[in-house]
């Protein structure tokens, strides 16, 4: 492996397993303080357009792994090298390019064992010789143990990302999302905590010199899941409206969201 290839590897299993793992605790402990209360039939539509509020902005930024679309139309670092398979282009040498990078490693950190694999794959697009967008298509796997639980962690990315102005600082999104987390935990008396959300993304826009601020576009998502609180299973739409807010609808009913806190008013 080379050095960037490795670097790069490196930076992603360092922020991939922190980032898992400051979510499984979140999770845990909230398990942990409602262990004792009587589990609901469902969980709350208003309970879980939180959630999905958070789960999408962060799945976006990259914070599970795979892109993060707040990085605009750049190239990673991995792609710098000369690779044998490069397709060369007399404009701009990435021009045309197909990267196809495999990931697969072991992390201990303390007490939490994990292993990761994956594949990032991007097909750049260019205009005028210039890079003016990408397709990508990334997904990651990652599991593993801590003393009080087991983990499973998915996320597959499928995007099309391009620049809607000549310094491509607005970008527009097209695709599909998914993020899926398991916990088994160890303790008797708790039950597993399931989150599998699939999103499809129509047309999202989004400003780079705003921390990444959708301000249009929609997504349609189906969510099912279990907690202590009880299971769920909902379909519905995200609607952007900018200045980091959305509406969630979920059975008519249409709930406002902070997406980078998640409340919901």
């Amino acid at each position: 492996m080379n050095r960037r290839k490795k670097s790069l590897v490196m930076k992603i299993k360092f922020r991939l397993t922190l980032l898992l793992l400051i979510g499984a605790a979140f999770i845990y402990t909230a398990c942990n303080k409602t262990s004792n209360k009587p589990a609901s039939k469902t969980v709350g539509a208003d309970v879980v357009s939180s959630q999905l509020a958070l789960n999408l902005a962060r799945s976006l930024s990259g914070s599970y792994g795979g892109v993060n679309i707040k990085n605009g139309i750049s190239s990673p670092t991995f792609l710098t090298n000369k690779n044998s398979g490069r397709t060369i282009n007399t404009l701009n040498p990435l021009c045309g390019f197909i990267a196809d990078s495999v990931l697969n490693y072991d992390s201990v950190i303390d007490t939490t064992t994990s292993h990761t694999q994956g594949r990032y794959k991007f097909f750049f697009i260019c205009t005028g010789g210039n890079i003016s967008g990408f397709h990508a298509t990334d997904s990651l796997k990652t599991t593993g143990t801590t003393p009080g639980y087991s983990f499973i962690y998915n996320v597959i990315q499928n995007y099309d990302i391009k620049g809607l102005n000549p310094g491509n600082t607005l970008i527009s999104v097209n695709g599909n999302l998914m993020s899926d987390v398991d916990l088994t935990y160890n303790k008797a008396g708790f039950k597993p905590t399931s989150i599998h959300t699939n999103y499809v993304l129509t047309g999202l826009t989004i400003d780079l010199t705003n921390g990444g601020d959708i301000t249009a576009g929609t997504a349609t998502f189906v969510t099912t899941g279990s907690t202590n609180y009880g299971p769920w299973n909902y379909a519905g739409s995200i609607v952007f409206l900018g200045n980091h807010k959305a509406d969630i609808i979920i059975n008519g009913i249409t709930y406002h969201a902070d997406l980078l806190t998640g409340i919901i008013t």
